[in-house]
């Protein structure tokens, strides 16, 4: 039995979303392939049909430990990480092979309850590495928490959390990153080097990286088209690459957060229109005529709901 789950397959994927995966899928995959290899005789696959977004630099890469192969099989059975919402699994994925779901993002928990075959935690939490970290921990199995593990899970907690300065991020985010740094003797400088590493990552094609995340919704008083970049600073950000990508879009706005200051500047484009409405928006001015500054950083998905919440009043 593994954690309340009877196997009797020759195997066991553990995957996540389609169309890309992150730092925190790529990561949670990988460790609890290794914790369930090191409590049953079962044959554990963590693979994806998934691309790695930029969250995945080549200095993750290079650790030790990588993705398998996926292997197709219909005696396949599946955990399913960093996902819940059955219209975002990775497309290797067979519905009634599910086994384990184990998710950060809250909404799908009744969903869930209707299959009670399936073992699922889905609970509200910086990180899906942090669940996995405390389950190695209840497991007793740390010796699998070398170096390379360590900084997985570290960059995972990192990145989803902002360097813990996001709003999502817990206590139990805290103390997991804070455990791993002493376990892996990892260096605290550590997330200069993460955040470094997918910035460089990012700059390699600063245009194409911006619009594979655009989000072109509506939302209240807010421009159509909206970008968002993570950057330690504004040391290689390029603003006159940036406005070559908007070129063809008559509004938008760009939330680049900046770690090291804890602040979101806001680059805009559309004219007066835009700059009144986005200073109606955050009540306060902006610095010139294409930008605004915060005095804490926000994620773009917080600034829609801000932006709804103010249309509904």
């Amino acid at each position: 039995m593994l954690h309340g789950i009877i196997i009797n397959m020759s195997n066991i994927i553990i995957t996540s979303g389609r169309r890309y995966i992150d730092i925190d899928a790529y990561a949670s995959m990988i460790a609890y392939r290794e914790l369930l290899r090191a409590t049953n005789d079962n044959n554990i696959i963590a693979s994806t049909t998934a691309t790695l977004n930029q969250s995945v630099p080549p200095l993750i890469l290079n650790l030790k430990y990588n993705l398998d192969r996926p292997i197709n099989n219909e005696n396949n059975k599946y955990i399913l990480l960093d996902v819940s919402n059955p219209s975002f699994f990775d497309e290797q994925i067979k519905p009634n092979k599910i086994i384990e779901i184990i998710d950060h993002h809250t909404g799908f928990e009744q969903y869930w309850d209707a299959y009670p075959n399936i073992k699922t935690q889905i609970e509200f939490i910086g990180s899906v590495c942090t669940l996995i970290y405390e389950k190695i921990i209840q497991s007793g199995h740390t010796e699998i928490l070398d170096t390379d593990l360590c900084k997985l899970l570290i960059a995972a907690i990192l990145d989803n959390t902002l360097n813990l300065k996001a709003s999502i991020t817990t206590d139990r985010d805290h103390k997991a990153y804070s455990e791993l740094l002493k376990l892996g003797n990892v260096s605290e400088i550590f997330y200069k080097e993460y955040f470094s590493a997918c910035e460089s990552e990012i700059m390699k094609d600063f245009e194409k990286a911006i619009k594979d995340d655009l989000k072109i919704e509506k939302v209240g008083i807010l421009p159509e088209v909206i970008g968002q970049m993570i950057v330690l600073n504004l040391d290689k950000f390029n603003h006159e690459k940036m406005n070559e990508v908007f070129a063809d879009y008559p509004e938008w706005m760009m939330n680049v957060i900046l770690l090291e200051e804890g602040k979101s500047y806001i680059y805009f484009g559309g004219g007066d229109d835009v700059k009144q409405r986005l200073e109606q928006l955050f009540n306060k001015k902006c610095e010139n005529d294409n930008l605004l500054i915060l005095d804490k950083f926000l994620l773009r998905k917080q600034i829609m709901k801000k932006a709804r919440n103010t249309l509904s009043i």
